[in-house]
């Protein structure tokens, strides 16, 4: 009975021993099921932290495992080593490491050139422009050095002829002062003579005085005699021309006819051609009738012609020529005459030219125009020559050179020649409009002879 006590009291220990760790085992196992729950959660909420910066599809790019070794060789962590590098980036790009991505990119787009490049191309076109704009500053320094060292050397050059013209100046103010006192010397004693033959002076006065007049007389009696005289030899030389065959009135200067019309082709027909010394290019004013060709009573000008013609075909006897200036409302018909004053079939004209053309009609007269109207001249069969002889036929006068104010004893040689040239210019070109008028050579002007040749027409 004992023993089985004794047994069921083992059993009942070791059962209440098996209970106890069991249960024990069962909050163990709760416990880690627990633990091992919540280490699941956190290593989930890691992952998807982790996720944040670094997907696991971009963990096997070789960039992020670069970044990854880098980061490691210092001994640092991946974002940790971003962080780092872009805090280092900003401060050498912008000055401010604690900018914002989109701070830093709108801080670049206000930079000129920015949109389309890089920041390392933006930097070496910026750097480009900064080598380009320092060469130019270096030049514009040199060319400033070099200016100011001209205008030292100008200025010691100025202060130079001053001291020389002050010098100068003050020499000649002495001698003016020792001509004064000269002067006064030599008042005095003639005074004193005056006083010692004052008889004598006033007698020798007025035989002077009745010589001068004698003089006089005889020196007016000549001068008239002279003008009656120029007077004779203009009359001489004008009757002296009488009998060449060159146009004195405007009449005189109709050429031909216009013989046919040709409205289709722009084109008429005049009565000149090969026999008559026609030539290409030739031009003619065209008129209603010879009493058309003279000068406007108003304006001193003379009209146009109401159409010009220029030859484009030369036949034997008569010549093919185009229209290229007609007026409105005045037609060109058969019967109307032609007219050039450089053209004649039976000799040929000398003209002298002289003074300033304006043939493109720009509104200004140059001298290189006069040589092209020359050209044009002797093109059509007419000479230049230099002055008036008993040869010339026209004298053309374009209009006169303009003298500018003469220039001081200071002017460059220059243009103290240019002022001489000028003056003689205008000598001459008055002296061929005395010439003509005097020997009754026709005197055309620019205005006359453009209309009469129809090359330049308004």
């Amino acid at each position: 009975m004992a023993a089985r006590t004794g047994a069921s009291v083992g059993v009942a220990v070791t059962i209440t021993i098996l209970g106890a760790l069991g249960l024990g085992l069962f909050v163990t196992t709760m416990v880690f099921y627990g633990k091992s729950q919540k280490a699941l959660s956190d290593l989930k909420a890691t992952n998807e932290d982790n996720a944040r910066f670094v997907s696991p599809s971009e963990r096997d790019n070789a960039v992020v495992r670069s970044i990854t070794d880098e980061a490691q060789s210092e001994r640092m962590s991946a974002m940790g080593f971003l962080i780092k590098n872009r805090r280092e980036l900003l401060e050498a790009s912008t000055g401010d490491a604690d900018m914002s991505i989109r701070e830093f990119k709108n801080t670049i787009s206000t930079i000129d050139g920015a949109e389309g490049s890089s920041l390392a191309d933006l930097i070496a076109n910026k750097n480009t422009v900064i080598d380009s704009l320092t060469k130019q500053l270096a030049v514009a320094d040199a060319e400033r050095s070099a200016a100011q060292k001209n205008a030292r050397d100008e200025a010691d050059r100025v202060a130079t002829i001053e001291g020389e013209f002050n010098m100068s100046s003050e020499d000649r103010q002495r001698e003016v002062q020792g001509m004064r006192g000269h002067v006064m010397v030599l008042e005095n004693k003639i005074a004193e003579l005056e006083g010692k033959y004052g008889s004598n002076i006033e007698s020798v006065r007025s035989t002077t005085d009745a010589k001068l007049k004698e003089m006089q007389e005889e020196l007016d009696s000549v001068n008239a005699d002279n003008t009656s005289l120029r007077y004779t030899v203009a009359q001489l030389r004008g009757e002296g021309r009488e009998d060449r065959p060159r146009p004195i009135s405007e009449e005189a200067l109709v050429d031909g006819i216009v013989t046919q019309l040709n409205i289709v082709d722009n084109e008429v027909l005049i009565s000149i051609g090969r026999e008559h010394k026609a030539i290409l290019g030739m031009t003619f004013a065209i008129y209603d009738s010879p009493t058309d060709i003279r000068e406007d009573e108003q304006t001193g000008q003379y009209q146009v012609g109401k159409a010009v013609v220029e030859i484009v075909r030369v036949e034997d006897g008569f010549s093919r020529a185009r229209i290229i200036e007609s007026s409105q409302g005045n037609p060109i018909v058969r019967g109307d005459v032609i007219a050039n004053a450089v053209y004649d079939p039976n000799k040929t004209y000398k003209f002298v030219i002289d003074g300033l053309f304006d043939t493109n009609g720009n509104g200004v007269a140059t001298f290189f125009e006069r040589e092209e109207l020359e050209a044009l001249i002797e093109r059509w069969g007419g000479k230049i020559v230099d002055d008036i002889d008993g040869d010339v036929d026209f004298v053309v006068l374009g209009e006169r050179p303009v003298l500018p104010p003469e220039p001081g004893f200071a002017a460059p040689v220059a243009v103290i020649k240019e002022y001489n040239r000028l003056q003689h210019e205008i000598e001459r070109y008055n002296n061929l409009m005395d010439g003509a008028e005097a020997t009754s050579i026709p005197l055309l002007n620019s205005n006359r002879l453009q209309t009469l040749i129809g090359a330049f027409p308004n």
